[in-house]
């Protein structure tokens, strides 16, 4: 499926380029999603490799259990040889948590695995743009892997830190927000708060804020917009870990990264 998407995209799996005007932000959760996370590895590590700068790799929660410091709760673990090379990813920085993009389509714009919830903004200290958000989490993931990956209600505990950007579930993230002005667009992936199968919402997101949502069935991408223009994108499609029964299809968007 990883394959077919790139394909698609004018990126070869194979020798692992990129076309010049495209840059690749893959959102996380390489790992266990699937029945061949070794395969999936090995590709992105082609890619890192032979497109420095066009492939970006966010750290989702399945990879952070990994030997990087985050809550373990997976029943699969991968062998010693995959983990070695998520550490060098991160060791070598070229996989981080969150990166900032200027679009056209959204304006500034923060990427992450899971979203960055109002309280976990509120404690790197308000930052006004993506850019310095970005940083302040990488930042932080560095110091304190535990602080960058606490978990929160998908792993049925009352975080005593903020949630964070690879654990967010859809109604933290959403919730937190809700009556709130959104400082600038996120997009994420890690868990959809549309139930793709039946059409239907997560349980406990506010009527206020699915009311202003828009959804592409097709593409599995949803759309929540914020009065001041700003929005919230999710394009998770809900695979688990068997083979995927849809395709793969990315989020487009014209722009530049910031940092």
């Amino acid at each position: 499926m990883l394959r077919r998407c790139l394909r698609d995209i004018g990126a070869d799996a194979t020798d692992g380029t990129v076309p010049d005007d495209l840059v690749i932000v893959q959102v996380g959760d390489l790992v266990h999603k699937g029945p061949d996370s070794a395969g999936v590895v090995a590709i992105v590590d082609r890619m890192l490799a032979a497109s420095p700068g066009h492939w970006i790799q966010l750290i989702g929660n399945h990879e952070a259990q990994e030997g990087l410091g985050g809550p373990e709760f997976w029943h699969e673990s991968l062998t010693d040889f995959l983990r070695d090379d998520l550490r060098r990813w991160v060791d070598t920085a070229q996989a981080r948590l969150a990166v900032a993009l200027d679009t056209v389509e959204y304006g500034p714009v923060l990427v992450t695995h899971a979203g960055l919830t109002r309280q976990k903004w509120v404690a790197i200290g308000r930052p006004d743009d993506p850019a310095a958000t970005a940083a302040a989490l990488n930042k932080e993931l560095a110091a304190d892997p535990g602080l960058a990956f606490a978990a929160g209600e998908m792993l049925g505990v009352k975080p005593r830190l903020p949630v964070g950007v690879a654990w967010a579930s859809p109604r933290e993230l959403l919730q937190s927000w809700d009556m709130e002005p959104l400082p600038f667009s996120q997009v994420h992936g890690h868990a959809s708060p549309r139930r793709w199968e039946s059409g239907t919402w997560s349980p406990g997101l506010p009527r206020r804020t699915t009311a202003r949502a828009s959804t592409d069935e097709r593409k599995r991408h949803s759309d929540f917009s914020w009065p001041g223009g700003e929005h919230i994108l999710c394009v998770d499609p809900d695979f688990g870990n068997d083979a995927a029964a849809v395709p793969l299809v990315p989020l487009i968007l014209n722009g530049e990264v910031r940092a």
